[in-house]
């Protein structure tokens, strides 16, 4: 991932404040959470972050660049809510390969990068079922 930095970013939804002169730097290659209770305005962040959402002042950098007037295209950021969605046909290792089969990324690049967003998420014991296999994930999440 690419350096991203929000600089005094605020977001008003209807006259309702979802984001107020937020600042933040993740750095690249950093693993970064973000965290907070419902409403608190981290779905919006990303969808600052992504291109989805226009702030109403302030400043969104990735890599170094401010992208304060590109679309979500050609910010080339991937977004995966709550509410995920799953290919049900594809294992877990086809759906995290996905994204990156499109982009047409090297075959030992992908295989490299699910490798280790599996072990960050502890998905190396299930990669070759399928995310309808629910009992299976229970028992394999202990």
């Amino acid at each position: 991932m690419a350096h991203v930095r929000l600089d005094n970013v605020t977001k008003t939804f209807a006259g309702s404040c979802a984001l107020d002169d937020v600042s933040l730097e993740i750095d690249d290659g950093q693993f970064f959470v973000l965290l907070g209770p419902t409403g608190a305005g981290k779905t919006t962040t990303l969808r600052l972050i992504a291109g989805l959402e226009r702030a109403d002042s302030g400043s969104i950098q990735i890599g170094h660049q401010n992208v304060d007037g590109w679309g979500p295209a050609e910010r080339d950021v991937a977004l995966v809510l709550q509410q995920y969605s799953l290919y049900p046909h594809y294992t877990v290792r086809q759906n995290l390969e996905f994204g990156l089969r499109m982009r047409k990324v090297g075959h030992g690049v992908i295989a490299e990068r699910v490798a280790r967003a599996a072990r960050t998420l502890s998905l190396e014991g299930i990669l070759d079922r399928k995310p309808h296999a629910r009992a299976q994930w229970r028992a394999f999440r202990g």
